[in-house]
């Protein structure tokens, strides 16, 4: 298990607790569009995690952006509403301190989704969720 995912370290536990058997782990760093970082981590060649950093316009909720990405219906929402989590996915709003010039009066979110095998763990989502979007904000990714 790597200790940093895409430029983002992270308890390799909290990552293994999530990710399905098997011996070769690949990542890859995507840019998909309009800020968003995303890490696709793969078992044996098979997708099996994704991690996001999404910039959304400020004002939405979480519950509201989570609607945006699968499995995160009917998830568990923090005190705080700031996470979002069901067994396979969740979302998270970074600190309003986390605020970069090319990103203006927007959040930051972190996306944290399983792809397809057969994990279901809320607690080892919530987990890493928070550990990643923690993670983040002290990266130069909220700088």
């Amino acid at each position: 298990m790597p200790g940093s995912l895409c430029g983002i370290t992270v308890e390799p536990a909290l990552v293994k607790a999530v990710l399905p058997g098997g011996d070769s782990l690949t990542t890859a760093t995507v840019k998909p569009s309009g800020g968003t970082v995303r890490c696709n981590l793969s078992v044996d060649g098979k997708d099996a995690l994704s991690l996001a950093q999404a910039w959304w316009s400020q004002g939405q909720t979480t519950a509201t952006v989570s609607q945006g990405y699968s499995h995160t219906d009917d998830g568990t929402l923090s005190e705080d509403e700031r996470f979002v989590h069901t067994g396979r996915a969740g979302v998270g709003r970074t600190v309003s301190s986390c605020e970069v010039s090319e990103h203006p009066e927007q959040d930051l979110y972190i996306v944290v989704e399983t792809r397809d095998t057969g994990v279901d763990d809320p607690e080892a989502i919530e987990k890493l969720l928070v550990a990643y979007t923690k993670a983040v904000e002290g990266s130069p990714a909220c700088r």
